[in-house]
């Protein structure tokens, strides 16, 4: 089955228990929402780094490697990717839209293996300031 055409989500579908991201989508650990849909939410970071910074997840748990091309992430992935990063995209600018970034200065980031403090895969949204949120590039 795949969890991103599961009509409810919050079921156990790929959901771990001891992921921070999973915690927030089942209502187990505080979030500020900003917008939501069927297969993703974004919430404030908790932390952030610029004026607006927040993250759009799915609400399935994903790993990062599992929406990896094989020859980045030594796996086959179990999803279309295709299909994935198409859908998460459209969330992110869906989201650029409702925070009303889209004529201002904003930034994407996606963090690789290594560089993400949680495998469950997300995208950052950094903006509100002039200079380059989150340093430079």
């Amino acid at each position: 089955m795949n969890c991103l055409d599961i009509t409810n989500i919050y079921n156990d579908c790929m959901k771990d228990q001891s992921c921070l991201f999973c915690k927030i989508v089942a209502g187990e650990e505080p979030s500020e929402k900003i917008w939501e849909n069927e297969e993703f939410v974004c919430i404030r970071n908790k932390y952030p780094v610029a004026p607006t910074h927040v993250l759009v997840i799915p609400k399935s748990h994903i790993r990062k490697q599992e929406v990896a091309t094989p020859a980045v992430s030594g796996v086959n992935s179990p999803y279309n990717l295709e299909e994935f990063w198409g859908k998460i995209m459209s969330a992110v600018f869906d989201v650029i839209s409702e925070l009303k970034l889209e004529n201002s200065a904003y930034k994407l980031v996606n963090n690789g293996r290594g560089y993400a403090h949680f495998e469950h895969e997300h995208v950052h949204i950094l903006g509100g300031t002039k200079t380059e949120p989150g340093g430079q590039t």
